[in-house]
């Protein structure tokens, strides 16, 4: 599981309040999500959550890492909107040669508004 995943699942599992019910949001396996988290624990040399039969509770570290795994998801997710976004407008240089203008020009401020990208 790459960090990023462990990110995911991590805050997932913090936001559900159960490993049964991040589970099921993430179309795995209560064990898969338990090892999830227990392989990022190890990886980390810390422990993230308290676990009892019927709850999850975040330890101090854990409560600071949340914070942080917050914020990156964020960035993640911001820089994946932005290249949508560039996917979806066009954007860039446009050359055109025409041997008569004048029937491009009293269009091109349309077309800038229309594209300001461009």
């Amino acid at each position: 599981m790459g960090s990023l995943n462990g990110l995911e699942l991590f805050v997932q599992v913090v936001r559900a309040g159960s490993f049964v019910e991040a589970a099921r949001l993430c179309g795995l396996s209560p064990s898969a999500v338990s090892k999830g988290i227990a392989r990022l624990e190890a990886r980390l040399s810390v422990r993230l959550l308290n676990r009892s039969t019927r709850s999850v509770a975040l330890t101090a570290e854990g409560a600071r890492f949340y914070d942080s795994s917050q914020t990156i998801l964020r960035a993640v997710e911001t820089a994946e909107n932005e290249l949508t976004q560039i996917k979806e407008y066009p954007r860039g240089k446009l050359k055109v040669s025409l041997a008569d203008e004048s029937m491009v020009l009293p269009r091109l401020a349309d077309f800038a508004l229309a594209w300001p990208a461009i």
